[in-house]
């Protein structure tokens, strides 16, 4: 994402927002957190304790924690956000006491962690969607550089489907500053980039069900949901949950997983 978030996207990853979607997914984390899934794109990720892992993304530090404390990886987690970057590291002492994890808040195309040959693997959840088609390029040239010889990626992401978009969804898409690619075009992305052994696979299953489980926290636990919300704010989250499930299901919207390696 550009540097200073604009107005919308901002608010989507303030600690206000934030929060009430965590309870959505799971501490920690803005998209699907169930441990099955983050074990299947771990078991991925070619990790080993010691390695140098940058997390690009990392939002509440769902990921960036789990890593460093399952896998004695050393973890530098960089997220656009402010508030979502402040929140990670007020957790990192409970959440991962002891971890090699830090926490840097800039963008991706301008930060100096993104440097040369610094990392082993690159790990990103659901971020690449934000970079206007014109930066994505730019963005994965430096993290291609970014990892040393033999390096790999994990990536999941929003993608679009094979079915035609609803202008339902072309609106929401501008309203969520999301720029998505087709899993082939984003493949193509990558290999232009200098990547290889490029893998993707459609995963929109693990979203749905994540979706469908966030639905059951806002009626089984609307307590915990409303205690946070105004009555007009929960009807509003749950008409938009709603939606993004309708949106998953119809084939609009993709979840997709990329291996590739440098």
């Amino acid at each position: 994402m550009p540097d200073g978030l604009p107005a919308t996207i901002a608010h989507r990853y303030s600690r206000e927002v934030a929060l009430r979607h965590e309870l959505l997914y799971g501490r920690g984390y803005q998209g699907p957190a169930e441990p099955e899934v983050f074990d299947a794109l771990a078991a991925r990720a070619g990790l080993r304790a010691g390695a140098d892992v940058l997390d690009v993304g990392s939002g509440l530090g769902g990921d960036a924690f789990r890593l460093a404390t399952r896998f004695g990886v050393r973890v530098v987690g960089l997220d656009a956000s402010p508030d979502m970057t402040d929140l990670a590291r007020e957790r990192r002492e409970v959440d991962a006491p002891g971890a090699d994890v830090e926490l840097v808040c800039g963008n991706v195309l301008t930060s100096d962690v993104v440097r040369p040959g610094a990392f082993d693997v690159v790990w990103t959840r659901d971020a690449g969607a934000f970079l206007a088609h014109d930066e994505k390029p730019v963005a994965w040239r430096l993290l291609h550089d970014a990892l040393r010889p033999g390096g790999t990626v994990l990536v999941t992401d929003y993608c679009l489907g094979t079915s035609d978009a609803s202008a339902e969804f072309g609106q929401r898409m501008l309203a969520w500053g999301q720029h998505m690619l087709t899993l082939d075009a984003y493949a193509d992305l990558l290999t232009s980039c200098g990547f290889t052994d490029v893998v993707t696979e459609d995963r929109t299953a693990d979203l749905v069900a994540s979706q469908e489980h966030g639905l059951r926290v806002l009626e089984e636990r609307g307590d915990d949901v409303r205690a946070l919300l105004s009555p007009e704010e929960h009807a509003d989250l749950t008409r938009r949950w709603r939606t993004k499930l309708t949106h998953s299901t119809s084939g609009e919207l993709v979840w997709m997983v990329l291996t590739a390696r440098r």
